[in-house]
């Protein structure tokens, strides 16, 4: 693994896998809006709005550290909006999809005519558990969700023949900033959150399987599910 774009990569299981891939010799480019957490030297940053969809096909083909060789692209940028449908705004649930599905399938359009030109490289997804079951009040979060395993299935069945993986990683709650916003969280305790190093661990240890091999879909949960109110 030589180089490696992720995006969402200032905080929780970007920046995990950023420190990590670093670790072992990788070239990170980071995506985001904001690298305030993000230590010096660690990666190349590339300050990008993802729902500002009118304007992402133009900076993608403007930016010239988008048009690095990677080997690997991480798509792990997005947030959760919980409620009920009929709560949101149109410009909320518009925001929420073009994050978390929209800017992923811009994102592939620019990269996947080198990758399977070339061969040899990884796509690495970031679902949720919110991908494998719909739940109350996670109708706009889920439908985002769903659409990514769909997505990851359908790109796996295209690519294959181009030598390019197709990696879904599906987690349950991770202790990150994801709940900063939310109206609930995860009982305190390790028993019922994930730390991102696991994710990362859990990211890289598919991706050093050999090239004819590929774990298609990794869904990963803390030993005990229950939340609260906050």
């Amino acid at each position: 693994m030589k180089k490696v774009l992720i995006t969402g990569a200032s905080s929780g299981i970007g920046l995990a896998l950023a420190k990590k891939m670093r670790e072992e010799g990788a070239e990170i480019t980071g995506l985001a809006r904001n690298f305030a957490q993000v230590p010096e030297g660690l990666m190349q940053r590339l300050s990008i709005d993802l729902a500002k969809l009118d304007e992402l096909p133009q900076r993608l083909a403007d930016t010239a550290l988008l048009h690095d060789d990677f080997d690997c692209l991480v798509l792990n940028a997005g947030y959760g909006r919980f409620g009920g449908l009929e709560q949101f705004s149109h410009a909320q649930i518009r925001h929420l999809i073009d994050t978390n599905l929209v800017s992923n399938l811009f994102l592939l359009k620019h990269f996947l005519p080198d990758f399977k030109r070339v061969g040899g490289k990884d796509i690495v997804l970031l679902g949720s558990e919110s991908a494998l079951q719909g739940a109350r009040q996670g109708s706009l979060y889920c439908a985002s969700k769903f659409a990514i395993r769909g997505l990851a299935q359908s790109l796996r069945a295209e690519c294959a023949k181009a030598d390019v993986r197709v990696i879904l990683i599906n987690p349950g709650a991770v202790d990150t900033d994801f709940f900063k916003d939310l109206h609930f969280a995860p009982e305190a305790g390790e028993d019922y959150v994930l730390d991102s190093d696991v994710i990362a661990e859990t990211i890289l240890h598919a991706l050093a399987q050999p090239r004819n091999a590929v774990i298609e879909e990794i869904n990963i949960q803390p030993l005990k599910r229950a939340f609260k109110k906050t």
